[in-house]
């Protein structure tokens, strides 16, 4: 196989670092930089099923590492932005060595670290990656920095190249030692399941004011990225393929589409595979593991600040669904929500009170790529997205709305609660006693019909959701 090494690579230095690389590792760094287009000509080869496919999948990936190179250069008016640079090729490097990473644990560890079934294959392996560079980010931090004082120096706009030292920084920094501890600490935070799950972060660091209609022409208040506007320009949707990196912008009509000179929420939709999103598929069935999984994504990306969670739920068939009650969505904000005090003193539940929300909670069909039909999955779009949370509390937050799905009929009351919700959210009042109660015997009929969890388990975090639900009411009483 003739491995693509493109005219701009000739130079000595870049010559030295590729002709130390095995065929093997040649063909790593083509996969890393093809990205998503090399997962998406895998399905399509997969699916048509040519008469000679290992060949012509070769040939297409020469070739669409060609065409790729020639597009992912980033132009001289955006090169000349010194500032913007600076803060933008950080996080080409990062998701370039996350995605090294991930290829050589799938090559030492695949066996251990192997997906739940119809769950997104590389799950295991993207956590593990995340662990070792969440335990090693100063020196992370202190390799990058390096790198791209190389490239500003030389004037390399070229991604192939920030890739091909991306791979060199993995092959020299990373030992097996550290790599089975992260594999360790992925396997020990699984704790069983069987109700299929997802997550879409969203950062920013302009927070509410990253949308469209608060942030146009007011991009220069986030001073480091600009709230983004430069997000396709450095091709950071293709560069984050792993963890579904895109830019949601709130522009309806164009929401997957680049929209010249609109930023928005740097978004990790960890439920999408491909690009045009027509495909979704869950991330997991355990709690634990996707609890684990938002925390250490949170942690890897640090350079932007969260602001929202979306939590989705597959939906379980049953005959006995029960209308949700107002007090069950008061409770859900006491969990989940975002209870603050306000500059004036006054109480409010922020993304309700500032309008970010468009429904608490809303059910899709998400087309799975492996069996080809389509699954009800609830979405809870109201959870605010902290760094402070333990991984204790994001597992039993996962659990709680887990359970809360599986007996409540979602599809045709979500909504009603919205107008009484938007008036609670300004001036929140502590929630009965009784509405408790009835929330905390939904969630633990909930939870208990699913085989998968242990009977301990369940109690111990029903016990903890008691205690946060009563200490938040207590909060709320204290403050009123």
């Amino acid at each position: 196989m003739a491995f693509f090494f493109p005219n701009e690579a000739q130079r000595p230095h870049y010559r030295q670092l590729y002709g130390r690389l095995s065929a093997v590792e040649r063909g790593m760094v083509l996969r890393e930089f093809i990205g998503v287009t090399y997962r998406r000509r895998f399905h399509f080869f997969r699916r048509n099923r040519y008469a000679h496919p290992q060949q012509a999948f070769k040939h297409n990936l020469n070739e669409a590492a060609r065409r790729q190179h020639r597009r992912f250069c980033i132009s001289r008016r955006i090169w000349r932005k010194k500032s913007i640079t600076r803060a933008y090729l950080p996080l080409i490097f990062r998701h370039y060595i996350l995605g090294f990473l991930v290829q050589r644990l799938r090559k030492q560890y695949g066996d251990q670290l192997a997906a739940e079934p119809g769950c997104y294959p590389d799950a295991p392996l993207v956590l593990a990656a995340l662990e070792w560079l969440v335990a090693h980010e100063s020196l992370v931090d202190a390799l990058v920095a390096e790198q791209v004082d190389q490239v500003m120096e030389e004037g390399s706009r070229h991604h192939y190249l920030y890739c091909l030292r991306a791979y060199v920084v993995v092959r020299s920094w990373v030992k097996d030692g550290e790599l089975a501890e992260a594999v360790d600490r992925t396997l020990a935070c699984c704790s069983g399941g069987s109700v299929a799950l997802g997550a879409e972060l969203e950062f920013s660091n302009l927070g509410h004011r990253a949308a469209f209609e608060h942030s146009f022409g007011r991009h220069r208040q986030d001073a480091q990225f600009h709230n983004f506007i430069y997000f396709h320009q450095f091709f950071l949707e293709d560069v984050t393929w792993r963890l579904g990196g895109y830019l949601d912008h709130h522009v309806r009509l164009r929401r997957y589409l680049p929209v010249p000179w609109i930023g928005g929420f740097f978004e990790y939709n960890l439920v999408r595979m491909d690009y045009p999103r027509n495909f979704s598929m869950p991330l997991t069935r355990d709690a634990g593991f996707l609890a684990r999984y938002i925390r250490q994504v949170m942690a890897f990306n640090l350079q932007v600040a969260p602001h929202s969670l979306h939590l989705n739920v597959e939906c379980v068939p049953s005959d006995s669904l029960q209308v949700p009650e107002f007090g069950d969505y008061l409770c859900l904000l006491l969990l989940g929500g975002d209870l603050v005090v306000t500059e004036d003193g006054q109480v409010q539940e922020r993304r309700f009170a500032r309008n970010e929300l468009i429904k608490m909670i809303q059910q899709r069909d998400h087309l799975s790529l492996f069996d080809d039909q389509r699954h009800r999955v609830s979405e809870f779009a109201f959870l605010r997205l902290k760094r402070d949370r333990s991984h204790e509390d994001w597992q039993m937050l996962i659990l709680v709305l887990a359970g809360f799905n599986r007996v409540s009929d979602l599809e045709r009351y979500c909504l009603e609660a919205q107008g009484e919700l938007l008036h609670w959210a300004h001036q929140p009042l502590p929630v009965g006693v009784e509405q408790i109660e009835s929330f905390l015997g939904k969630v633990d009929a909930g939870l208990r019909a699913d085989d998968a969890l242990s009977d301990g388990l369940v109690t111990r975090q029903m016990e903890r959701v008691r205690g946060c639900l009563e200490r938040k009411n207590q909060w709320l009483r204290d403050k009123c």
